[in-house]
This record gives structure tokens, sequence and C-alpha cells, in this order.
């Protein structure tokens, strides 16, 4: 299991929560505080009763943390939710990528057999970054990470990674992976970045960079 203090992000969860569990999961990923059973249900409509067991299920599930709200004057602590790591991944990121984190695996292993690993992975990192940022409105750098499962946060030091859809490939070969990862970001970035690997407890770093380095490992 993932230590919360060592390097490195998170493991990117592959499992699902139903369509109506992830309509609620949505709407607190994208809320910075905690919000109530009741809160939910103003937003999304229907039942209260309706709402409070897709929120069990998503505790159950590691999606969604409790929290206990200070009393308002002498009334009782409000229970409420907000999405963990976890949650914000899975609500942000795209059914595609899911189904595809075999076929990754798999291209990790054809490239730890090419002639020069990193080059080869970096390239092919940059095709993937140009096909994410195809079409007529292209993402944002943010937007393209969640949604390939990355989790990003912006910190004051750059991009924290909280999730890697690649991570046990990552460990084992970071030269590959990392280089994968660092290709990618050539490509959706005007402004070039570099990819730190498992810069701090928790998390991977993107931050600006005023080369561009050979090798992201």
């Amino acid at each position: 299991m993932h230590n919360a203090a060592s390097p490195g992000p998170q493991p990117a969860r592959t499992d699902r929560p139903s369509e109506a569990a992830l309509r609620v999961l949505r709407v607190l990923a994208a809320r910075a505080d905690a919000v109530t059973s009741a809160e939910l249900t103003a937003e999304l409509g229907g039942h209260p009763n309706t709402v409070r067991p897709h929120l069990d299920r998503l505790v159950a599930e590691g999606f969604v943390d409790p929290v206990t709200r200070p009393a308002a004057g002498r009334g009782r602590p409000a229970r409420a939710y907000q999405a963990t790591v976890a949650g914000r991944q899975v609500a942000s990121q795209e059914v595609s990528t899911l189904a595809g984190t075999a076929l990754l695996g798999a291209v990790t292993d054809e490239l730890r057999r090419a002639a020069q690993p990193p080059i080869a992975a970096r390239r092919l990192g940059s095709s993937w970054g140009r096909r994410l940022g195809a079409g007529t409105s292209a993402p944002s750098v943010l937007g393209a990470l969640a949604g390939q499962g990355f989790t990003p946060e912006e910190q004051p030091d750059g991009i924290h990674l909280l999730t890697c859809p690649m991570l046990a490939e990552a460990r084992d070969a970071p030269e590959v992976v990392c280089s994968l990862h660092q290709g990618m970001l050539d490509a959706l970035s005007d402004v070039p970045l570099r990819l730190v690997p498992f810069a701090g407890p928790g998390y991977c770093l993107v931050s600006p960079a005023e080369v561009r380095g050979a090798s992201a490992g």
C-alpha cells in the first residue's frame, strides 16, 4: 500500500463508482470545502434519502471522507463530506484512460526493449501530448493531466501530481515512464515544463524549466 509520507504520488484508481454516485462525487470534487448531504441534495435535486446511499458507498470505497463541521451555537455538529485524492482523480479522469491502463503497461514493456529507451519514450510521449491537444479547443495542461489520471494540484512550487496511472511501471522503470510523461508535457505546454519524479511526499512535481532537458528520468 502506498505510504503518503513516501516520495511520489498515489497509484491511480482504475475502479469507478456508478454513474449516479459519480454525479455526487463530481460535485464534491469541485468544492474546496466539505459539503453536507442537504447541500448536495439542494444542488443535485431529488430527495436526501437518494443521496445518502451514494455517499455511504463512496465513503466505503475510499472516494469520499466524512468530516464533522463545528457546531453552530448549541446545535449538533454537522456531518459533511469531501472528496479524497482518489475521488478527485476518478471524478475528473476520462473513461477511455481507465480502459487504457493495461495498454500503457504493455507500451512500457516494448519501450524498454528499444535501443535508447528514454529517447524513444519521450518521442512517444510527445505524440501522446499532441493527440491530447488536438481539436478546436485544446485542453489546458491541468485539464489534460486530470483527464489522464494524474490529479494535478497547483502549488507555489509548480503543479503537484497526486496520482499516477502508471505508478507501478514508473517505480520499476522511471527512465522510461517518466520520459514518456515528460514528452507529453513537452507537447501540451507552450512554456517549457520539467517533470521531477517522486519529488516529495505524495507527489511528483511539474515546474517551469529554462531549458528542456534531454531526459525526464
